[in-house]
C-alpha cells in the first residue's frame, strides 16, 4: 500500500491516502485512455465509417444520455461511496472500446457504445470529482490537482506514442483491446481504499437549488463544449495531415510534453495568487489558441498550435478545478458535483449538435475551430 506522499514544493506537499489511491487509478486508466481516446473518432471515421458529422452525431447521442443519467451517478457514490462508484464504472469502459471494435462488423455495437459511455461517465465522473472536494486539502487544492493533471499528462505523453505504434505493427483494433486490458487494472489502486462512508440520500431538488442559486457560474460550464471539439474535431483534422496512427501518436505525444511541466508551475502559482485571476489569464490565451488553428495547412504548423492550446489549457483548468472543488467543499458536494457535470455535458452535447449542423452546412474544419473559441467565451463567467 502506499505512504502518505512527501513531494516538492511544487507539489502538494501531504496528500490523504484517498487522493493517494485515486493518483494511482487515474494514472493507469489514463495510460489506457492515452493510447485510446485521440483514436476514437478516427477510427469511427476510417474504420466504421462514419463522416466526421456523423461521428460529431455519436457523441451528441452519448451526452444526450449522460445528461440524464448523472443524478443516478450522484444516487449511486453517495449510497455506495467514492471509490466503489469509480470501480463499478470500469467494465462499463471496456464494453465500450470493445463495441467500437465491433462496430467494424455490425452495426448493432455502433447502437449499444453511447449507452455503455454514458452509463460509464455516470458511475465515474460525478465519484471522482467528489473524491477530490471531500478529501483534498484546501490550502493546496490546486497543486493537489496539477499533480493529478501532471499524472494525466504524463499518460498522454506515453499513450498516444504506444496507441501508434500498436497500430502500426497489430492493427487499429489492437489500440482497444490492449488498452482494456491495460484500463483493468485501475480497480487494483481502489482496492486498497478502505474508504469510511456514511450513506447519504442524493436528491436532485439540490442540485437545482444550486442552479438557481448560481445560474451564471453553472452556465460559464457550458464552455467545456471546446473540449468536446478539441478531443473530436481536431484529432480528425491532423490525421488528413499525418495520414497514419503512428505519425499522430509520435505527434500527440511531442506536443503534450510541452505543456506537462508548465502544469505543475500552475498549480503552485494559483495556490498563492487569485485563481480567477489566473483562470482569466489562461482563458484569454485558450481563446486565441483556437483562432491560431485556423490558419494552419501543414504538420509544423499543427504541432505548435497543439503545443500551445495544451499549455493554455492547463492555464485555465487548474485553477477552475480548483475553484469548483473549493465551491463543491464549502456547499454540498455532491449537489454541486453534479450540477457541475450535468453543466458541462450539455455544453458539449450542444457543442456536438451545433458542430454537426454546422459541418454538413459548411464542410469547414475553420468553421468548427471558430465555434469553439466560441463556446471559450463563456468560461468567463465561472
Amino acid at each position: 500500500m502506499l505512504s502518505h506522499l512527501h513531494l516538492p514544493h511544487y507539489f502538494a506537499t501531504k496528500v490523504r491516502k484517498e487522493i493517494e489511491h485515486l493518483y494511482a487509478s487515474t494514472a493507469i486508466g489514463n495510460l489506457a485512455q492515452a493510447m485510446i481516446t485521440l483514436f476514437e473518432p478516427i477510427f469511427l471515421y476510417q474504420a466504421v465509417g462514419l463522416s466526421v458529422t456523423e461521428v460529431l452525431l455519436f457523441m451528441a447521442v452519448v451526452y444526450a444520455f449522460y445528461v440524464v443519467l448523472i443524478p443516478l451517478g450522484g444516487k449511486i457514490a453517495n449510497k455506495f461511496g467514492y471509490a466503489h462508484s469509480i470501480f463499478f464504472s470500469i467494465p462499463f469502459q471496456i464494453l465500450f472500446w470493445l463495441s467500437l471494435v465491433g462496430a467494424q462488423y455490425n452495426d448493432i455495437f455502433l447502437y449499444i457504445a453511447p449507452i455503455l459511455f454514458a452509463i460509464q461517465k455516470t458511475l465515474f465522473w460525478p465519484a471522482w470529482h467528489a473524491t477530490l472536494a471531500r478529501y483534498a486539502d484546501g490550502k493546496q487544492m490546486a497543486r493537489e490537482f496539477s499533480f493529478m493533471y501532471a499524472i494525466m499528462s504524463l499518460m498522454q505523453i506515453l499513450g498516444p506514442m504506444i496507441g501508434g505504434f500498436l497500430a502500426l505493427f497489430f492493427g487499429s483494433s489492437s489500440i482497444f483491446i490492449i488498452g482494456s486490458l491495460i484500463y483493468g487494472c485501475s480497480a487494483i489502486p481502489l482496492l486498497w481504499t478502505a474508504e469510511v462512508f456514511t450513506p447519504k440520500e442524493y436528491k436532485f431538488r439540490e442540485t437545482w437549488e444550486m442552479y438557481k442559486k448560481y445560474p451564471a457560474r453553472f452556465f460559464g460550464y457550458l464552455g467545456f463544449g471546446e473540449e468536446l471539439l478539441v478531443l473530436t474535431v481536431w484529432p480528425i483534422f491532423i490525421f488528413f495531415i499525418v495520414q497514419n496512427y503512428q505519425d499522430l501518436g509520435s505527434f500527440v505525444t511531442l506536443a503534450t510534453l510541452i505543456g506537462t511541466g508548465l502544469a505543475l508551475l500552475v498549480g503552485m502559482y494559483t495556490d498563492k495568487h487569485s485563481k480567477r485571476r489566473v483562470l482569466r489569464l489562461g482563458n484569454i490565451h485558450y481563446l486565441i489558441s483556437w483562432l491560431v488553428r485556423i490558419p494552419v495547412a501543414t504538420l509544423f504548423g499543427a504541432f505548435l498550435a497543439d503545443g500551445f492550446s495544451r499549455t493554455a489549457k492547463g492555464m485555465v483548468f487548474i485553477p477552475m478545478a480548483a475553484i469548483t472543488y473549493e465551491r463543491a467543499e464549502t456547499t454540498e458536494i455532491m449537489p454541486y458535483v453534479i450540477g457541475f457535470e450535468q453543466a458541462l455535458s450539455m455544453g458539449k452535447f450542444l457543442a456536438a449538435v451545433i458542430g454537426a449542423i454546422v459541418f454538413a452546412l459548411t464542410g469547414s474544419f475553420i468553421a468548427l475551430f471558430i465555434l469553439a473559441a466560441i463556446f471559450t467565451l463563456l468560461y468567463f463567467l465561472i
